[in-house]
């Protein structure tokens, strides 16, 4: 049976914690379903919150899927219900949890990520090359001004997050192009890229033909 009450709470240490309620189908009273989610946990549930946001703002939703240390959340494209799967040890719970209070508990979590991968060392330096990110062109040209400035300002969000995290590796691509001054234009198609690769997921009507050019000036690298 669908969930009756489902909350995410922010933990003093970092991360959260998930945590619902439900009625079993063959069981009495009520069963509850719930676990702790590190930092890089809770980021991933967050990414997959804010895929499925553009996905129904967009009206196209797409099947989608993530597992995170025990805990797995699918969605099927038409439901109206997420299928939750909670696996400890030998012990495993099932249940569905409605989609609306999902995405409605969500946005608290993405603020609490946001901050910290603004907060984090190159933070500041990806804000700015995300600020000077687009829409490729076939993208923009579908949606309405004001759809494509929501469209955009979410994919800068989910990119935050994605980009913050592969800067923390130091030995990665970017984190090396944002710590030498002179290779910030490097760093900043990289981060261009992200977005147009990011764009293609949530706008499947491009035909599969259409080429998504590079901002012009920049390289491939």
């Amino acid at each position: 049976m669908p969930a009756q009450m489902f909350s995410m709470e922010a933990q003093p240490e970092g991360g959260a914690r998930f945590s619902l309620q439900y009625k079993h189908a063959e069981r009495g009273g009520i069963q509850r379903l719930s676990c702790d989610l590190a930092r890089g946990d809770l980021v991933q549930l967050v990414l997959f919150a804010e895929a499925l946001s553009l996905n129904q703002s967009l009206a196209h939703p797409q099947d989608s899927q993530v597992e995170i240390n025990g805990l797995s959340l699918h969605y099927t494209a038409g439901r109206d219900l997420l299928s939750v799967t909670r696996q400890a040890g030998y012990s495993r719970q099932d249940c569905d949890l409605p989609l609306r209070a999902f995405l409605g508990e969500m946005p608290q979590m993405t603020d609490l990520c946001i901050a910290e991968a603004e907060a984090s060392k190159h933070g500041r330096v990806l804000l700015a090359l995300l600020a000077e990110c687009t829409l490729p062109v076939p993208v923009a040209a579908q949606l309405t001004q004001d759809k494509a400035d929501q469209i955009l300002h979410q994919l800068r969000e989910i990119a935050l997050l994605v980009l913050a995290q592969e800067a923390a590796v130091k030995s990665s691509v970017l984190a090396r192009k944002l710590r030498a001054r002179k290779s910030l234009d490097e760093a900043q198609t990289l981060v261009q890229q992200v977005i147009f690769a990011l764009s293609e997921g949530v706008i499947p009507a491009l035909p599969s033909d259409t080429e998504i050019p590079l901002p012009i000036g920049k390289v491939a690298t």
